[in-house]
């Protein structure tokens, strides 16, 4: 789990149940990503929309026009999400081309001009305004964190122009009249938190417990377990700072007949918790559901990552589709094509299908195609949007890990298994209850 940060710490309890029940839920919130990364990305060139298809290439009719298309990168280059981020540019990026060489969008040239937000929003909001206002921007991505979600939403929305950011899990994000903000990479807490439920049903878990970092998105997964998980279990809830480095008193506090334990309720945490665990003797949970990206999870726990660790994701490493793009990449690359390079990729994806489907770079109708796609790319479920733009019908995986190599990727230390695989999820409403 990626490195923790500290300060105090306060249990909670659910339905009046003391004991506690380990599960650490992977949302999937890349914070406290390892460093890495390089530069500020490349600009790129071409792209095309339309319906992807085996080769890379997309169909889609030209409707003329000229000059290339500008897809604006808001990334965090500079702080703790540089590799994720560089993971996701370099995926986006094969994508775009692929689309480029395969005639472009609209027969005209996608490219990517990419800025570095060094995760300030006040550098984020500067930029975006920038990338729409001087460079034309059909299109933003690349936001992480929801600090930079949050502020480059009203951003979009007040200049009408799609934003489709890397990873941003908060709540808050959408509202009900949200029309230029389109959920992507990391689901809400209530519905990463609906399919670990699932999860727990299909296992027959009744010990489960979870470290909830002390801030928006932590809390919003409190309150999610707290609402959607089954009222027969023993849950019990940690809650540590958002900076916490030192885990082991949360983790004694567990009970001995742990099964699951959910660490992604606490992002930052995630691979520091796991290997804090490691040398725990009474605290022995079965599974612990973290990071969302397999690739980086291999990488950063070595071969413990075998003994119990699941990766919840929304790309689907098992699909032939996400076999073939990967090997591609491979070929291409000799990288292992992960899932923060699938989240790229598809965001790639959707927004050339987009400009195709609407029929010219006009950001308007480019939003209001994203909104209406029934996109079938490398997530377990075909990318469609509520009026609001919350992922719907969304379906997620629970990654294991053995020892062996992908197909795709000869040269790995660690194969991936389906562990789980969840029901469709209903798209979060920001106007329900749910977490009041």
């Amino acid at each position: 789990m990626s490195s923790g940060n500290g300060t105090d710490s306060g249990a909670t309890d659910r339905r009046n149940f003391l004991r506690l029940t380990g599960a650490s839920v992977v949302a999937g919130a890349f914070a406290g990503c390892m460093g890495g990364g390089d530069g500020d990305g490349d600009g790129g060139t071409d792209a095309s929309g339309g319906t992807s298809n085996g080769d890379g290439a997309t169909t889609g009719t030209s409707s003329g026009g000229s000059g290339e298309i500008v897809v604006g990168g808001l990334q965090p280059y500079t702080g703790p999400y540089a590799q994720t981020t560089q993971e996701f540019v370099d995926g986006f990026n094969f994508r775009r081309e692929e689309i480029n060489a395969n005639g472009g969008v609209l027969g005209r040239d996608l490219i990517f001009e990419d800025r570095d937000t060094q995760l300030d929003p006040a550098e984020a909001s500067t930029l975006a305004t920038e990338l729409i206002e001087a460079e034309d921007a059909v299109a933003l991505t690349g936001s992480i964190s929801s600090d930079i979600g949050l502020t480059v939403a009203p951003i979009a929305e007040q200049n009408q122009v799609p934003h489709v950011p890397q990873f941003v899990g908060s709540a808050d994000f959408l509202t009900r009249d949200s029309r230029y903000n389109f959920r992507m990479g990391l689901a809400p807490a209530p519905t990463n938190a609906r399919a670990v439920a699932q999860f727990i049903e299909d296992q027959g878990f009744q010990s489960v417990g979870a470290i909830v970092a002390d801030y928006s998105y932590g809390r919003n997964w409190e309150a999610s377990m707290n609402q959607l998980f089954p009222d027969d279990i023993d849950l019990q809830m940690e809650v540590a700072p958002f900076g916490e480095s030192s885990f082991t008193t949360y983790l004694r506090s567990m009970p001995d007949d742990i099964e699951l334990l959910i660490s992604a309720s606490h992002p930052p945490g995630v691979f520091t918790i796991y290997n804090q665990l490691q040398g725990l003797d009474n605290v022995n949970p079965d599974y612990v559901i973290g990071r969302s990206d397999a690739k980086l999870s291999a990488n950063a726990l070595g071969d413990s990552v075998t003994q119990g660790f699941l990766a919840q994701t929304q790309p689907d490493p098992f699909s032939d589709q996400y076999a073939e793009v990967a090997q591609r990449y491979y070929d291409q690359t000799g990288n292992w094509f992960g899932a923060l390079n699938a989240v790229g990729y598809v965001v790639a994806d959707l927004i050339g299908t987009a400009i195709e489907d609407a029929g010219e770079a006009n950001p308007t109708a480019v939003a209001e195609s994203i909104r209406n796609v029934n996109l079938d790319t490398l997530f377990a479920s075909p990318i469609q949007y509520t009026e609001w733009g919350e992922l719907e019908n969304l379906v997620q995986l629970m990654t294991a890990f053995e020892t062996g190599a992908p197909d795709y990727y000869p040269d790995g230390s660690v194969n991936l298994t389906e562990q789980f695989r969840s029901e469709p999820l209903p798209a979060y409403d920001p106007s329900s209850d749910l977490l009041s």
